[in-house]
């Protein structure tokens, strides 16, 4: 399934592209969405300035969609909570639908895997998930039980099974190691 891009949604997106007028990032749909200067940063960002010391190519964002038109134009936005670059970390794609059975009931899916494995977890509505632990193999297994969740959403009991995959890759501690 596309995504299909929707007026306030948070999506994590790519800089491929920087011109005068801002940053053009890929987002998984079949154009750029571009971040004006605007609304790059809280900053004022005089016309001409290096703008990739903002947002370099190759950049993940976390950002939010301030408007789509009927010509596919995507205007994105930087200002607002959580709304930064990502540094560090891992990038997966799943499936845009399967975002919603990640993120779990007012958040408590994505609460208890970022409890059980001690990991920043990011989920963009287009279906790109950023995962962050400064312990590799907490980063690891929740990159698996992600996937699992993408590949299980359609089965009842879903976080049972999560949590019972979690204690047993991660156990009690939340060091990582068993």
């Amino acid at each position: 399934m596309r995504y299909v891009p929707k007026r306030g949604d948070t999506v994590i997106g790519r800089i491929e592209q920087i011109s005068t007028m801002g940053w053009f990032v890929d987002i998984g749909y079949s154009h750029y969405a571009a971040i004006p200067l605007k609304d790059g940063s809280t900053d004022y960002i005089v016309k001409g300035a290096d703008l990739t010391q903002y947002y370099d190519y190759g950049d993940y964002v976390v950002a939010m969609i301030t408007r789509v038109t009927k010509g596919k134009q995507i205007d994105l936005s930087m200002k607002g909570p959580g709304l930064r670059k990502l540094s560090g970390g891992r990038i997966l794609k799943i499936n845009p639908a399967k975002v919603p059975r990640v993120i779990g009931k007012q958040g408590s899916m994505v609460s208890m895997i970022k409890q059980m494995t001690d990991c920043k977890i990011i989920a963009g509505q287009n279906g790109i998930v950023w995962v962050f632990s400064v312990n590799p193999e907490s980063e690891r297994v929740t990159v698996d039980v992600i996937k699992m969740i993408e590949e299980k959403a359609h089965i009842q009991g879903l976080t049972e099974e999560v949590k019972k995959f979690l204690e047993e890759k991660i156990g009690g501690n939340k060091s990582g190691v068993q």
